[in-house]
């Protein structure tokens, strides 16, 4: 029976399959349309084995609910063997950190500092020994736009691109600069203090918004862009627990 893995995210639900040497999203939904993501699985992937990875526990009781129990199987962060774990508050910790850093570190086979660019934005490491070292936790992109949108309901929504013109000549350029540019800073000066005492680490980047953060980033950094890392990450846990 061939796999199939889900993440089921803040925001969405994405599923993905791996094939010829390589990853290809099968679909995605948002997570309003979970009822959409059981009939696509039940009707076109009946004979797959679901492997799933969740930060919404509502979310995943409804999918676990609905789909045949033995064609599932859900990593949780209580699988995480204590030994490569160097984290305070394991009982807290999002599984998808730890799983984008395993697979990082299996791809560089040494020390990585990976940046998951979401509904939210974390920077972890992870040693060369399969050690999760922890890292930042922050609003991503997106938060910030819908922030701006919420918050700030008479100002523009600017395209995510950052203006020729220093300083913002209009409010949309205002905002960019200050948002956009702003937030690609504020990730270079984090990775910039890890490298301060991981030096050799290799850089990656993930996560929706990773073309935009390696367009602003990529001159200061050797980076790598790895769309499905979270879904290399779920196959190489997933293997490991088989072991």
């Amino acid at each position: 029976m061939k796999s199939i893995y889900l993440d089921i995210g803040n925001s969405s639900l994405k599923l993905a399959g791996h094939k010829n040497s390589g990853w290809i999203t099968l679909c995605k939904y948002s997570v309003n349309e979970v009822v959409g993501l059981i009939d696509h699985v039940e009707s076109e992937f009946e004979d797959a084995h679901l492997v799933i990875s969740s930060v919404r526990e509502d979310i995943l009781e409804s999918v676990q609910s609905s789909l045949e129990k033995n064609k599932i199987t859900v990593l949780e962060r209580s699988q995480i063997p204590k030994s490569m774990l160097n984290y305070g508050t394991p009982h807290s910790l999002g599984l998808d950190r730890f799983l984008v850093c395993l697979a990082a570190r299996n791809l560089a086979e040494k020390g990585v500092i990976v940046v998951d660019s979401g509904s939210a934005c974390t920077i972890d490491t992870m040693s060369s020994a399969g050690i999760f070292e922890g890292g930042v936790i922050m609003p991503g992109l997106g938060m910030l736009k819908s922030i701006i949108s919420e918050k700030l309901p008479e100002l523009p929504v600017p395209p995510e691109e950052i203006p020729d013109i220093w300083p913002g000549k209009s409010t949309a350029e205002s905002i960019q600069w200050g948002a956009y540019w702003g937030f690609g800073q504020l990730v270079k000066q984090f990775l910039l203090k890890y490298l301060q005492s991981h030096p050799e680490s290799a850089l990656y980047i993930t996560g929706g918004d990773s073309q935009f953060l390696k367009k602003q980033l990529s001159s200061d950094f050797n980076l790598q862009v790895r769309d499905h890392l979270l879904f290399e990450g779920m196959r190489d846990f997933y293997r490991m627990l088989e072991d």
